[in-house]
Parts: structure tokens; C-alpha cells; sequence
């Protein structure tokens, strides 16, 4: 096929419409008026933020489920509103916001972490001293990951300097969860509850560094919030901001290459996702930032003949996870039959490593995890009633239908989903009695549903996985080798929407020179100020 070739309208392009790549987008618009290009492969914009409907009444996010620190004055909640200029609004979940089920004891947590400690210390008083302890170390641990993610926005000469410095102080953060966990406590029940929201990142605690764990357990520290029109209202929030500036944001576009003259970058190759055999597009721009994940960019967009020391590193590295996702539909509100909102960890055992190893088809016994969440009832304008259960799953457990089409795969693949879908069902009914007969639609989505609408490696939803070895690896940043490419998303920073959002807001700052991701951060705090004041008034 012939490229055609787009002239030099945009100030810039973004590669996927994650909100990673939204907030750069922004960012760029709002702070320098360039105008942004944002190409997204999927019919829908908003990555992980967005939604899709059933039946016209059914809506489900595909990947935002509940969100921290989007009270008043939290530094998230000021990032969103001045990325969406106010636009989008959060809703609080209520408490709890979070049961952790187990075979023996249902623990519910509240959006308070001294009672969330002191009802920790009232179940296992023994262990009172290490729970306060424990406490502490996740907001040192916490803290120090965030610093350790923000090494790259000093000067290069000081690098070795602060890597040493961070070193010094960062060893709890980077041993494994079940190491400290090990060390620090006898009970195993405590242990495994303490880590029962490692989904949140995807990893059982003997694989996970401490200080993702502390990241993730502080962020829900004061509850959850789930925005109001439910995830796809991020995009429509942020998107205006951009084309305000003269940038778009186009769907259906599929980034082949990214185009190098003399090792740096100037634009990108596409293809009409529309029309996959319709020539390629080539846009030229002085500066190109990919939300594709690092995998994607060094390994299928950067091309295959420029030298790369990166490629055959991060090929070795470990694989992330996925998971398998049941959308249903309900026939009334589950207030019906008890819930409120809140989410439930429902686990079949004590051990985490067993729960990751676990395949969610079995004849002869229910998976040993499931997490319940309910859409419907976190968002006050939602008209369907819906809920969602999440397992995690190994790619390669699907593999085998990879090259065939998304819809047109065969009868077994299909008849696999179905027993995966009865499964996790009646795991959630054998808590919840009832439960399967409120259900009016059901579907099920794989990793290779993901890894069809998001392209991202094996189906992997967190980007790079963090284990400890992450936090020494160079191509883990904002910054690439090539002049004019630079990275944003989870794996600029961290992962989840908040990690991946604050991917972007890092990425904008590098680019903005000196400090400059403490001006932008400092911009986006006195239009906080200021809209609080306006509010007040």
C-alpha cells in the first residue's frame, strides 16, 4: 500500500486515548495552546475509562471501578478538575466500601483508616503492635515510591546521587509484599487480608514490591469515589480542553510505526481501523508521546531496524496479567437484596498464590476468587441495574484462539465462556442466595478481548508489571532514547487511573523544561484554590 502523508497541522501526537494520554493531551492544550493529535485505535475513546451499553439500558465500565482521594482538596481530585475544567463530577461510594470475604469471617473496611486500624486491632489484638507499625510503613513505603517514579525530572548528572540516596531509604518499599508481611506478622489470616486488594494491581503479595501495595492500600484509605455518567464521562470531559486548542482526538486509527528521521522522532504511520486495507495515513509532528505502554512502543512501533538496547530487556521481563470480566445485567436494583454499592472481595482460601494460580473453570469445585462490584449503584445517573465479577486468568490459558477474529471464534471458545461465566456466577450466589436469579443478560470478556481493543501485550491490564526488578529498569519512565518520543500512562509512572493519569501530568512536565512538572502542578493547585473559593462564595 501506498502511505499518503498529512501535513504539519498538530503541534504534537498522542498514541491511544487512555487517560494517560488524555491528560498529556490536555496538558499541552490548556498550559502551551498546542494543538494536539490524539489517535485511538478503539471505535471508543478513553482507554480503560470507557463504557459500553447492552440492550440500551445496560452500562459497564471496562476498567475504572472505584477511584481514591476525590475528596475536597485532594491533589487527584485537582488534577481531574483542571484537566475536565470542572466538567466532571465524583460521587462517593458509601460504607464500607469494601468487604474482604473469606471462608470464615467477612472483614468490611470504612473510609477512615484509624478505624479501618483500630477494627483491624480489635480482630487480631495480638498483633497490635505490628498493625500500627504496619500503618506507618505503608505511608513511608508509599511516599517513597512516588519519589523513586519521580527521579527522572531532575537533571541527568544527579541521578546516580539520588538513586543512592533513594536506595538507602527505599528497602522496605522494594522488598515483596509477603516478605514484610512475613516479617512483621504470625497470623496468616491477618496477612492474607491485609492483602486482599492486590487485584488492584495485579499481582499475589510474593510477587508485588511493598511499595505498590503501599501506594494502592494508602489511595483507598478514605474511601472510594465513582464518577457521576459513569468512567466514559472522563473522556468526555477532557476531550472539549483539547479541541478547544485546535487538537482533535480521532477514533478508529491504528499507530503502525513510529517515524524516525536521523533517530528522531517526526510522526507516526496509521491505519484506518475502518478500512484495514486502505492505504496508510503518515502525520508529521515535532513531537510524538505514545500511551501504548512500553512494550508496544519499543517493540512494534519503534521500527524493528534502529538500534535498541531496550528491546531485548524488556522482551525477558515477566509478562503482566489479565483477567476475565462477567458483565451482567440485573432484572432490579441489588438493593433488593442487600448491597449498596460497596465491593466485595470474595476469596475461597488464605493463599493469594493459590488464588493467581487458579483457573476460573472447575467441575469439580467454585474458583476461589471473585470480585463483585455494581456499576449501577455507584452512579446516581445510571438507569440499568448492572454488576460486574472479575478473576484473574492466565493468557495462555486462551492462547490457543488468539488468531481468530473477535466474534468469530469457534464453538469451544464459546463454550468456555459460558462454564467461566456459570462459575464465577455461582461463586457470588453461594455468598449471595439469590444473586443468579436476578440476572436478566450475562457476557463475559477475555484477556484476548482486551488485548483485541487495546492492543496492549497479552491482554495485560497494568502495563509493566511492579515487581521489585521493575524499579531499576531504565525504559520504565516518561523518557525514551529517541529524541521527540517520549512515553505517558502507568507505565511513565505507576498503574491504576490515578498512576496513569499522574503518567501524564509527569510526562507534560518533562516536556515543559526545568521543573516543569512543579509548575503545572502548581497551576493546577491555585485553579484548585481558586474554584473552591468560587464555590464558597
Amino acid at each position: 500500500m501506498v502511505a499518503t502523508t498529512r501535513s504539519r497541522s498538530f503541534d504534537a501526537i498522542v498514541i491511544g486515548s487512555g487517560i494517560g494520554g488524555l491528560t498529556v493531551a490536555a496538558l499541552l492544550s490548556k498550559l502551551q495552546r498546542k494543538r494536539v493529535l490524539v489517535l485511538e485505535q478503539h471505535f471508543t475513546a478513553g482507554g480503560f475509562t470507557h463504557t459500553f451499553e447492552r440492550k440500551g439500558k445496560f452500562h459497564w465500565d471496562v476498567g475504572l471501578h472505584y477511584v481514591g482521594e476525590m475528596g475536597e482538596g485532594d491533589t487527584g481530585r485537582a488534577v481531574f478538575d483542571y484537566l475536565t475544567n470542572g466538567r466532571l463530577k465524583w460521587q462517593k461510594m458509601p460504607d464500607p466500601f469494601e468487604k474482604f470475604v473469606y471462608p470464615d469471617f467477612t472483614f468490611e473496611v470504612y473510609s477512615d483508616p484509624n478505624r479501618f486500624q483500630s477494627d483491624l486491632v480489635r480482630r487480631f489484638p495480638l498483633e497490635q503492635a505490628a498493625i500500627q507499625r504496619y500503618f506507618k510503613d505503608l505511608q513511608k513505603a508509599a511516599f517513597w515510591y512516588g519519589a523513586h517514579a519521580m527521579l527522572e525530572l531532575f537533571p541527568v548528572w544527579l541521578h546516580p546521587l539520588l538513586r543512592r540516596i533513594l536506595r538507602t531509604f527505599g528497602a522496605i518499599a522494594r522488598q515483596t509484599t509477603q516478605h514484610y508481611l512475613d516479617q512483621n506478622f504470625e497470623d496468616a489470616h491477618l496477612k492474607a487480608l491485609l492483602a486482599s486488594q492486590w487485584g488492584d494491581y495485579g499481582l499475589p503479595p510474593s510477587q508485588s514490591c511493598f511499595g505498590i501495595h503501599s501506594v494502592i492500600a494508602t489511595h483507598y484509605f478514605h474511601g472510594g469515589w465513582y464518577p457521576v455518567g459513569g468512567a466514559k464521562a472522563i473522556a468526555q470531559s477532557i476531550i472539549p480542553a483539547i479541541e478547544e486548542a485546535g487538537g482533535a482526538v480521532i477514533t478508529q486509527r491504528r499507530v503502525t510505526e513510529i517515524l524516525l528521521e536521523s533517530g528522531v522522532a517526526v510522526g507516526v504511520k496509521v491505519q484506518n481501523a475502518a478500512t484495514p486495507n486502505s492505504d496508510l495515513e503518515s502525520y508529521y509532528v515535532p513531537i510524538v508521546v505514545s500511551d501504548a505502554g512500553a512494550v508496544n512502543t519499543y517493540l512494534k512501533l519503534i521500527p524493528p531496524h534502529y538500534p535498541l538496547a531496550e528491546r531485548e530487556k524488556i522482551q525477558a521481563f515477566p509478562k503482566g496479567s489479565s483477567m476475565v470480566t462477567v458483565y451482567l445485567g440485573l432484572k432490579e436494583s441489588a438493593r433488593r437484596l442487600g448491597f449498596q454499592g460497596e465491593n466485595h472481595w470474595i476469596y475461597g482460601t488464605y493463599d493469594h498464590d493459590e488464588v493467581a494460580q487458579d483457573s476460573p473453570v472447575r467441575s469439580d469445585r467454585l474458583p476461589k476468587f471473585g470480585y463483585l462490584s455494581f456499576p449501577s449503584l455507584k452512579d446516581p445517573l445510571a438507569e440499568g441495574h448492572t454488576a460486574e465479577i472479575i478473576a484473574h486468568v492466565g493468557y495462555d490459558f486462551f492462547a490457543q484462539w488468539r488468531e481468530q477474529r473477535w466474534r468469530h471464534r469457534d464453538s469451544d471458545y464459546t463454550e468456555l465462556k459460558t462454564q467461566i461465566t456459570q462459575s464465577l456466577i455461582q461463586l457470588v450466589d453461594s455468598h449471595y442466595p439469590g444473586f443468579q436469579d436476578s440476572i436478566e443478560y450475562a457476557e463475559l470478556s477475555t484477556p484476548l478481548t482486551v488485548e483485541h481493543f487495546d492492543a496492549s501485550d497479552r491482554g495485560s491490564i497494568y502495563g509493566i508489571p511492579c515487581i521489585p526488578e521493575r524499579l531499576d529498569r531504565p525504559w520504565v519512565g516518561a523518557r525514551t532514547p529517541i529524541e521527540n518520543l517520549y512515553l505517558t500512562g502507568a507505565d511513565a509512572f505507576s498503574l491504576g487511573i490515578m498512576g496513569a493519569m499522574m503518567g501524564g501530568v509527569k510526562t507534560a512536565g518533562i516536556m515543559n523544561g526545568p521543573f516543569g512538572f512543579f509548575r503545572i502542578m502548581s497551576t493546577i493547585m491555585q485553579a484548585s484554590t481558586s474554584r473552591s473559593r468560587t464555590r464558597k462564595t
